[in-house]
């Protein structure tokens, strides 16, 4: 009857201590996990802005690939929906923003583009790099003559850092490689376009 017990007792704590490596490991992979921080909407005359700010981004295999002079992309997905209480939302606008990271070895510059953006960010500093492609100022989400005043609308954003590419032959078999991607989840926030004053 002892030996039972003793075993028991074993067996009950080598289950807790199993249970408690698991949860530390998750809550670990919880915190190295890229987040969306920071998000604000806003407007100015013509158009609904947003600002928002990427934290842990970048991978230090990443890093790596980059100082060899490999781009890097980071796509940003943005979805305007309009709230209907008796109807399922209506979706506005969708629109993806890809910004790239290169290394020029020749210059020992970072250059950073935006799609729709003319100018790009040159520096030679990574960390400086680094800012320029996690900082989302001022993206311009849709124009206010597409909204209506005083209405429920809500924006879901989601950053992807590096999409998991599978060879042409498997692209049928295995539809669902998307939870593969090195990405953020899906951030909600709502809103309300006020009338100007």
């Amino acid at each position: 009857m002892k030996q039972i017990m003793s075993k028991r007792k074993k067996m009950f704590r080598a289950i807790i201590l199993v249970l408690v490596v698991f949860a530390s490991l998750s809550c670990k992979a919880k915190i190295d996990e890229p987040k969306i921080m920071d998000l604000i909407i806003t407007n100015n005359e013509q158009n609904v802005l947003l600002y928002a700010r990427l934290v842990q981004g970048f991978k230090t295999d990443m890093e790596s690939a980059i100082m060899a002079g490999v781009p890097k992309e980071f796509v940003l997905h943005v979805k305007v929906y309009e709230e209907r209480a008796r109807m399922w939302d209506k979706k506005i606008r969708s629109r993806k923003i890809k910004r790239t990271i290169q290394y020029d070895n020749l210059k020992e510059t970072f250059i950073v583009t935006t799609n729709g953006n003319a100018q790009p960010v040159v520096s030679s500093d990574l960390q400086e790099a680094k800012k320029a492609m996690q900082d989302f100022d001022g993206i311009i989400i849709t124009p206010i003559t597409a909204l209506e005043t005083n209405k429920n609308y809500y924006l879901k954003v989601k950053i992807v850092m590096e999409k998991f590419k599978i060879p042409l032959i498997f692209e049928r078999m295995l539809l669902f490689v998307s939870y593969l991607d090195y990405a953020t989840d899906w951030y909600k926030q709502k809103f309300i376009l006020k009338p100007a004053s």
